[in-house]
């Protein structure tokens, strides 16, 4: 699993979610670019990121966020995340999500080497330290906006208002949902709101099956527009991007959790 700019739309420009930073300096384009025109990958959003996703179910059981990832509190070597085939899809999504690129968890499996990579950096704390509230809600959102019950594997942009992520979208994307929760206090806290008109049923054509219907068919609670009824905070330079979203009915909204957004290109 990667990010790139290579599914979903082509335009000839390879995205990598770790330099979607602005840069004032010069012009706003790219972080890390000499600052020169001829450097500059014009088009290219200043945040957010193609992620690929695929995840069956994302359960969590035998991951204790009291401890290190890296420790064998944090994530067993003989539990069933690293044990069972079926489910260690699950720990590389969670390294995926929680780690920077660059870093590893290496755990030793009924006598074999299993190396899991980091990728996205929502959570670096967690590699040698304890998962506190915001690291479980970065990760739990991460986990839920991969979750595809089909098990297709499709590529979605993502924004969040998170440094390693931020705001931006290519030329015709639609918002498919906004997904929030915490998988880490309960296999009930997860939950996703309805993007743009037309966002469900362009990621079903794609292969994303969870923002249709009700959203049962993958365990989520599902609510209707992030839009409305101060369901959702709005983040972005157009502020059009739901974060800090809240369960719960209109009348009697709970805590905000940390969210990410997803979207397709038709």
């Amino acid at each position: 699993m990667a990010l790139s700019g290579c599914a979903g739309v082509d335009d000839g420009v390879e995205f990598d979610i770790a330099f979607r930073t602005s840069d004032d300096e010069d012009g706003g384009d790219l972080a890390g670019d000499d600052g020169t025109a001829a450097d500059a990958k014009k088009g290219v959003p200043s945040g957010g990121g193609w992620l690929n996703n695929g995840l069956e179910e994302p359960v969590v059981t035998g991951i204790d966020p009291a401890f290190a990832l890296s420790s064998s509190d944090g994530l067993a070597e003989d539990g069933a995340l690293l044990t069972d085939p079926a489910l260690l899809e699950t720990a590389r999504y969670v390294v995926e999500c929680a780690l920077p690129e660059g870093s590893e968890i290496t755990k030793v499996v009924d006598g074999e080497v299993v190396t899991l990579e980091g990728m996205l950096g929502l959570a670096p704390e967690w590699e040698d330290g304890a998962c506190e509230q915001d690291c479980q809600e970065w990760v739990s959102a991460c986990l839920l906006a991969r979750t595809n019950v089909s098990g297709n594997d499709v590529t979605v942009w993502i924004q969040a208002d998170h440094p390693e992520i931020g705001f931006g979208t290519p030329p015709g994307a639609i918002r498919e949902a906004s997904w929030f929760g915490n998988l880490f206090a309960g296999p009930d806290e997860q939950y996703l709101c309805r993007g743009a008109v037309g966002g469900p049923i362009a990621a079903m054509q794609q292969g994303r099956t969870c923002s249709v219907g009700n959203g049962s068919q993958c365990g989520f609670t599902k609510y209707w527009s992030c839009m409305v009824a101060h369901r959702c905070n709005m983040g972005g330079p157009d502020g059009n991007v739901p974060t800090n979203c809240r369960p719960g009915q209109p009348w009697a909204l709970g805590s905000s959790y940390r969210t990410i957004s997803t979207y397709v290109v038709p």
